[in-house]
C-alpha cells in the first residue's frame, strides 16, 4: 500500500533511534533538522511552571497533544494542517501522542487533505520510525495507525508492504490491523483492492476489511467481485468483514439493491449490507420480499439479518406498516420480529431505570 521512501536519520549515533521514547538525548534529527524533543517542547506544561504564549510553536504542540489548539478550547481538535506550520510541529505532536495513544491526535490527522504543504516530509518520517525494528511495538501501531487514517494511497501502499515484508506473525498482525482502518477515497480503494489477489491470508482479509469500511461503490464492487473470484457463498461473514458487514453509501444503495435481487448465494450477504444502511435499505428489503414468491428463498435472504437492525427513529412506523399492507408472509414475519426485538429492549430499559 505504499512503497518505503528513503530512510530518514532519526538520531544522531547509531544505535539510539529511539532517543525521543526513552528520554534519553535532547534532539532528534529531522530530515537534517535538530529538533527538540516532546519532552523538551511541552515540559513547562507537563511540570506546571508555565505556558507557552498563544500563537508559539511550542503552544500549537502542547494544545495539539492534550486535544485543542492554542487559541481555542482544550476539546476543540483543529485540523492537523491547520493546527501545525510544519512537518518538524506535526511529528513533535504525533511522537508525543504515541506515548499513550491519543486519540486527539489521530483525529487531527484523519485525512489532512490535499492543501497539506508539509505533509510528504511528515510522512517520510511517520513511515520510517513505524518501519523502525527499534520503535517500540505500542508507538509502532500508532505510527501505522496515522499512516493509515492519511487518505493518501502511498501511505497505504507502505502498509502494505510491511505486512509482506514482516519478520514475524506479530508484526504483520500489527500492520494489517493499522491496514483496517484505512480510509480515503477510491483511488486508495484501489491499491486496497490490489491486495485481493494475493497469496498472503494477512494481507488479504486486512485488505477485505478495509474495503468493507469504505462504504463506496467502488468498494462494494470490488467485494462482490472478489467473493464470486473466490466462490466463497460465506462472503467473509463468519469473520465479520465483507459484504454483511459493509454500509452502503447513497451512492452504493443501488448496487446493493441489485445483489440482492439476484438471489444468488451472495445475496443473503449484501441483504445485510441493505439493512445496515438503516431505514432507506430496509424499506427496499421490504419491498423486495412483497414482490417475490419464493417463501424459502425470502427466508434465507434474511436468515440471520435481524442483528443488523438499527431501531432508529422511524421503524416502529415503518413496521407497523409492514405489518398492516406487506403481501409477503416472510416481511410480516420478519416485521414482527423486529417489534419484538424493540419492545424487549424498551423493557429492559424501563427495568434499567426502575431499579434503585
Amino acid at each position: 500500500m505504499k512503497k518505503v521512501v528513503s530512510l530518514l536519520l532519526i538520531v544522531g549515533a547509531a544505535g539510539a533511534g529511539w532517543w525521543f521514547f526513552t528520554n534519553q538525548g535532547d534532539t532528534v534529527t529531522f530530515n537534517s533538522t535538530s529538533l527538540p524533543t516532546p519532552e523538551a517542547k511541552v515540559s513547562s506544561t507537563e511540570k506546571g511552571t508555565g505556558s507557552a504564549p498563544a500563537g508559539s510553536r511550542d503552544a500549537v504542540v502542547n494544545a495539539a497533544t492534550q486535544g485543542g489548539s492554542a487559541a481555542e478550547a482544550p476539546d476543540e481538535v483543529k485540523p492537523a494542517a491547520q493546527a501545525f506550520a510544519s512537518a518538524e510541529e506535526a511529528f513533535a505532536a504525533v511522537v508525543k501522542g504515541a506515548k499513550d495513544f491519543d486519540d486527539s491526535i489521530l483525529e487531527q490527522f484523519t485525512e489532512p487533505g490535499a492543501d497539506c504543504s508539509w505533509c510528504p516530509a511528515f510522512y517520510a518520517s511517520v513511515q520510517e520510525l513505524a518501519l523502525n525494528p527499534n520503535t517500540p511495538q505500542d508507538q509502532k501501531s500508532y505510527m501505522a495507525e496515522v499512516l493509515a487514517i492519511s487518505g493518501r494511497p502511498d501511505n497505504i501502499q507502505t502498509l502494505v508492504e510491511a505486512i509482506k515484508n514482516a519478520p514475524n506473525s506479530t508484526e504483520a498482525d500489527l500492520f494489517a490491523e493499522a491496514l483496517e482502518l484505512t480510509l480515503g477515497k477510491d483511488e486508495v480503494t484501489k491499491v486496497l483492492g490490489e491486495q485481493l489477489s494475493t497469496t498472503n491470508d494477512t494481507l488479504r482479509e486486512a485488505s477485505v476489511a478495509a474495503i468493507t469500511n469504505q462504504g463506496t461503490r467502488y468498494a462494494a464492487e470490488l467485494l462482490q467481485k472478489h467473493i464470486q473470484e473466490r466462490n466463497d457463498p460465506d462472503a467473509y461473514y463468519s469473520v465479520g468483514i465483507g459484504p454483511g458487514e459493509f454500509i452502503p453509501d447513497e451512492e452504493a444503495l443501488p448496487f446493493v439493491q441489485e445483489q440482492v435481487q439476484k438471489r444468488d448465494q451472495y445475496s443473503a450477504a449484501w441483504a445485510k449490507a441493505l439493512i445496515n444502511a438503516g431505514l432507506p435499505g430496509l424499506q427496499s428489503l421490504f419491498e423486495q420480499l412483497e414482490n417475490s414468491s419464493n417463501g424459502d428463498a425470502d427466508r434465507a435472504l434474511i436468515k440471520d439479518a435481524l442483528a443488523h437492525v438499527n431501531f432508529e427513529d422511524g421503524i416502529k412506523e415503518m413496521t407497523d406498516n409492514v405489518i398492516a399492507s406487506n403481501r409477503s408472509p416472510v416481511a410480516v414475519d420478519f416485521a414482527r420480529q423486529i417489534q419484538a426485538e424493540i419492545t424487549e429492549q424498551e423493557s429492559e430499559e424501563t427495568e434499567g431505570t426502575t431499579e434503585p
